[in-house]
């Protein structure tokens, strides 16, 4: 029996995944363990020491006889005892030789603490790749490298090499993170109940995906936070995804390095419209993920997730406070965030109207006035009468009480908060207090809130946007299994071969796939250019063509409205004597004559790479001054007709398409089967195509189609996503 076939034998035979022997492991061996003052292995051997894990913990050293008063052993074959896990504390070239020992004895779960890795160049990758290798040969999950490690917070087991595992609360909330120190930040944040924290640094083996489906089936964990720099597998990330929204446990991720920096560069001009943060914004909008942009939002979105008692069955949010000033500032946040209150029905502003005192104003928001610190039945019944309205589905108390207030300040909010306490217990509708400040919110006050388990959250901006996020719809696409189009192999041929397209083989590439394009051809000299323009019927226009020329208005090399065999020779020879001019080296095949289409609205449609999740379909407003309007929306292929039409609503050329200031509405169905032909392109071309770019799209009046006039094809330079 070969040695990768025994490895596999021995995990065959043990009952738990190597998941489980990572994240709750019953026995551990510190390899590199030692008493030296914070050394990372040291660390990690005195968090197990001080979780109780002293019977079950075994110090690996090469010559110490014990490390902590605990029996230690030269090699982890010396162990007596099976080992479930094991925490590697050496440098990193030692690290692939530490875990096929360990996989030997039959580990299935390690923590890689070490730097030196992927993030060093190339041969930190490649030392990485040789981990992971033996890894996956041994059927091992692995947290790290260069990573903190990680904390079964409700289980008090910490594979931990930072000191503050003991003060973490324990909760429902695992917080994943890509960065240590990140790491740390959220977890100490105090805010939120913690079931895991891991720190998963370079991820060679293991990355958020796998942690997700295994926190799928945790009974401990409500939901998931993520500290994320990327995604390694769109596909795996997609399917834990669908089993955390089976189980019914939201996740919120902050993803951090998004810039425009990450968007396509190619000749296209859809490379420079959209970011990869675009990209992964669509990508988690599909599979149902809570983006957020900043790490306070991020802990006030988790507090929301975990701490509420019951999701909001209607999308609605009711606001009260007790200053017309702070429910001013409370409408303006939510304008700029998208966060809009409902309007109230007849019977409840009536009700509303006898409830507060005459110089009150029923409305939501709603300010219930300074009259509830001198009645105190009004603040009850304003919630029970907002809260009964049916287009509220969530109520948010706004009220400040700073951690500095006085004694009698505090008394009178606590008031208020005992009344909101109060109605949270009759469990009739979801309800949450905010603070204003993100300081926190007084002990007198927060006392009854807490009693109640009534989610508190801080900062007027991060708690709307969470509760935004919380009342907007967070669910996985059902969507139906998508059969490609069989490539035309004459096209699949010429993408792999990786030249350049002109425009006219572009185009023909098109019609081929049944998209409308211009009528046009190739003319060699003057006298086919004139001849061709009488073919077609003027007016034309005269193009450059050359694969070597894809933006050819800079240069000189187009010619618009050419109305007879006069216009047409003169701009021949200027467009040939500009072109010379900009650009020697290039000796162009021609000229191409064109049909004008001038009717219908300009708009672009084009596909452009993101890593990881390749090409995107992006849509907007076209012409000449694309990159200047940056009016884009992005979605990743396939995309149904539906789905197009939801795209194209989000930019403003839904407002031209419709017939903007009397002109002719367009064909909009045309459009939208367009985007659909061009996503399908995308999942039958997709690793061939580096960038498509059809700019202007003409869509015609409504009933008469649309007309590609300009487009760039350009080929991957290799087959993949990079």
């Amino acid at each position: 029996m070969d040695n990768t076939t025994r490895l596999r034998a021995v995990a065959d035979v043990r009952d738990r995944s190597s998941m489980d022997m990572l994240l709750n492991p019953s026995a551990v061996a510190v390899i590199g363990a030692s008493e030296r003052p914070g050394a990372p292995a040291s660390v990690a051997f005195q968090n197990l020491l001080a979780a109780g894990f002293e019977h079950r913990l075994f110090p690996i050293h090469p010559t110490a006889t014990s490390v902590f008063g605990i029996k230690a052993y030269p090699r982890v074959a010396d162990i007596p005892s099976d080992i479930d896990c094991v925490v590697i504390g050496l440098g990193a070239d030692k690290v692939t030789g530490a875990l096929e020992e360990a996989a030997e004895v039959g580990a299935r779960g390690a923590v890689v603490l070490a730097s030196g890795f992927a993030e060093l160049g190339e041969a930190g990758r490649e030392r990485q790749a040789q981990l992971a290798t033996v890894a996956r040969n041994a059927g091992m999950s692995v947290c790290g490298p260069n990573c903190l490690g990680l904390v079964n917070v409700n289980a008090g087991i910490p594979l931990y090499s930072a000191a503050v595992w003991k003060e973490l609360p324990k909760g429902g909330l695992a917080i994943i993170s890509h960065s240590g120190s990140g790491a740390v930040s959220l977890s100490t944040s105090g805010r939120v109940g913690l079931s895991h924290v891991i720190s998963a640094g370079n991820s060679a083996v293991c990355d958020m995906a796998d942690y997700l489906l295994h926190l799928a089936q945790d009974e401990n964990t409500r939901a998931a936070a993520l500290f994320m720099e990327t995604i390694s597998d769109p596909l795996a990330f997609e399917h834990a995804m669908a089993v955390m929204h089976k189980a019914g446990k939201p996740v919120v991720v902050l993803r951090v390095g998004r810039s425009k920096a990450g968007a396509a560069a190619s000749a296209a001009h859809t490379g420079s419209l959209v970011s990869s943060d675009e990209a992964f914004g669509a990508f988690f909008e599909r599979n149902g993920v809570i983006a957020v942009d900043d790490m306070d939002e991020l802990i006030e979105t988790a507090s929301l997730m975990t701490s509420l008692k019951a999701r909001p069955t209607t999308s609605g949010v009711g606001l009260i406070n007790v200053s017309g000033g702070e429910v001013a500032h409370a409408c303006d946040i939510a304008e700029t965030i998208g966060l809009t209150f409902p309007k109230l029905s007849e019977s409840t502003l009536e009700k509303l109207t006898a409830t507060l005192p005459s110089f009150g104003t029923a409305s939501n928001p709603l300010d219930a006035t300074g009259a509830v610190f001198a009645d105190p039945t009004l603040y009850p019944r304003c919630i029970e009468v907002m809260a009964s309205d049916t287009a509220v589905g969530l109520l948010a108390i706004v009220q400040d009480a700073p951690v500095g207030l006085g004694g009698d300040g505090a008394n009178n909010y606590r008031k208020i908060a005992e009344n909101v306490a109060d109605y949270a217990r009759s469990g009739k509708k979801p309800i949450v207090f905010i603070s204003n400040l993100s300081g926190g919110v007084h002990p007198h006050v927060r006392e009854p809130l807490e009693d109640a388990q009534v989610p508190i959250l801080n900062g007027t901006r991060a708690a709307l946007k969470s509760i935004l996020k919380l009342t907007a719809r967070q669910e996985t696409e059902t969507r139906k299994p998508h059969e490609a189009v069989p490539p035309q192999e004459k096209w699949l041929r010429r993408l792999r071969a990786g030249h350049p397209f002109s425009e006219h083989e572009t185009k023909t590439f098109l019609r081929d796939h049944g998209i409308p394009t211009t009528r046009e051809s190739l003319a060699r000299n003057v006298d086919e250019s004139v001849a061709i323009a009488a073919q077609l019927g003027f007016p034309v226009a005269l193009k450059i063509a050359s694969a070597a020329l894809p933006h050819k208005t800079e240069i000189g090399g187009v010619a618009l409205n050419l109305c007879n065999e006069g216009e047409v020779r003169e701009a021949y020879s200027r467009i040939m004597t500009s072109v010379a001019r900009h650009m020697p080296d290039v000796r162009p095949d021609g000229v191409l004559v064109q049909e004008m289409v001038n009717d219908g609205i300009e708009s672009i449609i084009g596909l452009t790479r993101h890593h990881p999740f390749g090409l995107a379909v992006v849509v907007g407003s076209g012409g000449v001054l694309v990159e200047l309007i940056k009016d884009a929306a992005l979605a990743l292929p396939p995309v149904s007709r539906t789905q197009a039409r939801e795209l194209i609503k989000s930019t403003r050329l839904a407002t031209l398409l419709k017939g903007f200031r009397g002109a002719p509405a367009a064909d909009e169905t045309a459009f939208f089967e367009l985007v659909t032909a061009i996503s399908e392109i995308a999942v039958t071309y997709g690793e061939w195509i580096g960038a498509l770019d059809l700019n202007p799209v003409t869509v015609l009046p409504a009933g008469k189609g649309v007309c590609v006039l300009d487009a760039l094809l350009v080929p991957a330079s290799k087959g993949n996503d990079e």
